[in-house]
């Protein structure tokens, strides 16, 4: 399920608040570590809470509470065992990979520290997965805004408590851990009555989850990677501060693919639908509109924190961090792909094709990797947001390929070209406005984007990319 925008909120929230009590190397340190011991905790979970959540509501449908039980303690006794050893390792690597590879001796201690977070956070999302399994929905969709929101007032306490370095994220991240168990429990323990239940038929049951589980473990990897690599490879060849800023702009980038995902939790069940009916007409006009609006809607807002990256990094983070505004610039135009992307991927896996979906994710990713280790020992932050803005660009390219063959639509290339002339006008202009006024940046910021949108809006008019009649013709299929 897609997050929510008020999780994402609350997770950025929490972002600013560390970046404006630690430094930016502190900042980098946590985030590296953290980010190393969360990418192999993504193998750690072996697919087993997807594959769980999947067979508690067949189970249930079924009426066969053993096997329920059954599904769950298997779960349990593999991802306790999973996390014993990615625990261990991590503890007895942490000295070497605090010289070698974060180059901070504080390192070891926050990664043997983090071992107990590899430990707890196990029972939580157990409890998170039971729930989702029920389809508790009220009580699940409230699980990461309530995790964000948990650590984000420990760090607040932990920060006024006088404790401002790495070290107050690592303790808030290991207490939510009990704290959200202890919240989630009751709910859990009430949907299901575990102890009333039976352990049955362990070895088939554990080997439904294994077939299930291992499949979308992979299909996954390459979504994991893409936003994890960048932090991984940076921190073994860039010191901790570069680190620190690209964790303040690769996030502040991608807060806008919800534009993206908002589309694309409706598209699905609708695509699913139409699919299935072989209504083709609908599914062209609507991939046609989808190709087009996408971009000419999302293109003044992306732009505008694009022409003025430098004044949101200070206001949110702190000058500090200001450096990372060409980073940022870049990893906005990749957004601004793949917020289309994510929306083909939508429609791609509503006709029936989420192979597909997988394979373009992991050869993007792929290539991800591959021009990270080539572009970041060189150029840096920078290296990174080229590596991410260009897989991005990739999925896009490699996406609309395939949802406009499998629904027999023309490549909208004109459309595009069209709608990227309009957005070189668009930026033109308020950087231009930008620069001849000499005002406060937030009056220069209300004043220039206004004009811009403005020209930007005769633009798409201008050179046809919409109409009135166009759009009442779609807003009458819509309905």
């Amino acid at each position: 399920p897609t997050r929510r925008s008020s999780d994402l909120i609350v997770a950025y929230f929490t972002r600013m608040i560390l970046a404006r009590n630690l430094t930016p190397s502190e900042y980098g340190l946590f985030y590296s570590v953290f980010t190393f011991v969360i990418f192999f905790l993504f193998f750690r979970d072996l697919g087993l809470d997807r594959a769980l959540v999947k067979y508690i509501a067949e189970f249930k449908v079924k009426k066969q509470h053993d096997a329920i039980k059954t599904a769950i303690s298997s779960t349990v006794l593999f991802q306790i065992l999973s996390s014993l050893i990615f625990g261990a390792i991590f503890f007895i690597l942490a000295d070497f990979l605090a010289e070698k590879y974060f180059k901070n001796p504080i390192s070891s201690i926050l990664l043997k520290l983090l071992v107990l977070y590899v430990l707890l956070s196990i029972f939580f999302i157990l409890l998170k997965q039971i729930i989702h399994g029920f389809q508790i929905f009220k009580i699940y969709s409230l699980v990461d805004l309530l995790k964000n929101l948990i650590v984000l007032i420990l760090l607040v306490l932990f920060f006024r408590l006088g404790l401002k370095n790495a070290f107050a994220p690592v303790f808030a991240y290991i207490l939510v851990c009990p704290i959200l168990f202890l919240i989630l429990f009751p709910f859990a323990i009430k949907v299901f009555p575990f102890y009333k239940y039976k352990i049955k038929n362990f070895k088939p049951i554990t080997k439904k989850l294994f077939l299930f589980g291992l499949p979308v473990l992979m299909t996954a990897v390459g979504g994991k990677m893409i936003g994890y690599i960048d932090t991984l490879i940076l921190t073994y060849f860039m010191p901790l501060k570069e680190v620190g800023i690209y964790n303040v702009i690769l996030p502040s980038a991608l807060m806008f693919l919800f534009l993206g995902r908002s589309v694309s939790v409706v598209a699905f069940p609708v695509v699913s639908e139409l699919w299935a009916k072989k209504d083709k007409k609908r599914l062209s006009d609507g991939l046609k509109l989808m190709h087009k609006y996408s971009f000419v809607a999302t293109i003044p807002l992306i732009f505008t924190v694009f022409i003025f990256s430098s004044l949101f990094i200070n206001l949110f983070f702190g000058k500090e961090y200001v450096s990372g505004a060409f980073a940022l610039q870049i990893l906005l135009v990749g957004v601004l792909f793949y917020i289309v992307a994510s929306m083909n991927h939508s429609i791609i896996a509503g006709i029936g094709k989420p192979k597909t979906v997988a394979k373009i994710i992991l050869f993007s990713a792929s290539i991800n990797v591959i021009v990270n280790i080539l572009l970041i020992p060189r150029f840096g932050i920078e290296g990174a947001a080229i590596a991410t803005a260009l897989s991005y660009l990739i999925a896009l390219i490699l996406s609309t390929y395939k949802v406009t063959k499998f629904i027999e639509v023309e490549l909208p290339i004109m459309i595009w070209l069209k709608i990227i002339l309009s957005g070189i006008v668009f930026v033109l202009i308020i950087n231009y406005i930008k620069n001849l006024l000499i005002l406060n940046p937030w009056f220069e910021l209300i004043i220039a984007s206004t004009t811009a949108f403005f020209v930007y809006l005769i633009t798409i008019f201008l050179l046809k990319i919409i109409d009135l009649q166009e759009i009442k013709k779609y807003l009458k299929l819509a309905k």
